[in-house]
């Protein structure tokens, strides 16, 4: 009984992943179930790190916190992480006021091996560290590489990616959502295509970025010039010694 409950919890938070509506006590009036025994079936679902409950106004929302731990735990059938993932595909954009964001998307259980570029790059970044400043080497590699990514690859939404979203019931953003593992690949690429060892082909990859962050530039702001500084200081090491 309670193992239906918590699937069926799960499995409506799964098809209405874009709505911000789904309350504790919306799922016990739509249920038809007392409020108390879906209470405890979410925050039993919050403690396996299924679900996690935010509260907005004087209501209990609940969101799916990770696909893959909803899956390994029986909660969601495999079609739910194959054919059914289009439900996580991670739509930028607002419902209600709130911002969508993929996080249930990068839950998908996806079983990759790590690669020696990653490996690569991430033992570049910690060295590099000691020669940056102390607020940015403070904030780590993956905020860092985050915003040079988001910076450099978003792109503009065309009419047919906002109408595909507006019939979700979602009010678009302006850009289009990234993907991950960008930086890596891009080193990766780039060695591959050279020859160059890995140090080579970070400092070739940086300047690449830095190149486009310039051709597509349309005006200056604080975000730019903190953009810029991320640049400089990644490549104080190994760049230019």
């Amino acid at each position: 009984m309670e193992n239906q409950l918590e699937r069926l919890i799960v499995g409506t938070l799964a098809h209405g992943h874009y709505d911000y509506s789904l309350t504790i006590r919306s799922f016990a009036e739509g249920s038809g179930m007392p409020f108390s025994a879906i209470r405890r079936a979410v925050y039993r679902l919050e403690r396996e790190g299924v679900v996690r409950v935010l509260k907005l106004s004087n209501q209990y929302v609940v969101r799916l916190r990770s696909v893959e731990r909803a899956w390994e735990l029986g909660y969601l059938d495999t079609s739910y992480v194959t054919y059914g993932a289009g439900y996580f595909a991670p739509f930028t954009g607002y419902r209600r006021g709130f911002y969508l964001s993929d996080e249930a998307y990068i839950t998908l259980p996806f079983r990759i091996r790590r690669h020696e570029a990653l490996t690569r790059l991430i033992d570049l970044e910690i060295r590099s560290r000691a020669d940056m400043e102390p607020a940015l080497a403070w904030i780590g590699e993956w905020p860092r590489f985050t915003l040079l990514f988001y910076r450099a690859t978003l792109q503009p939404v065309d009419k047919r990616w906002e109408e595909l979203i507006r019939q979700h019931g979602i009010e678009p953003t302006q850009w289009l959502p990234p993907a991950y593992g960008f930086f890596a690949f891009l080193i990766y690429a780039v060695r591959k295509l050279t020859g160059a060892d890995w140090k080579e082909a970070y400092c070739k990859a940086l300047e690449l970025v830095r190149d486009y962050v310039q051709e597509t530039r349309a005006g200056t702001s604080p975000t730019e010039e903190f953009v810029d500084k991320v640049l400089a200081e990644m490549s104080k090491w190994p760049c230019t010694k």
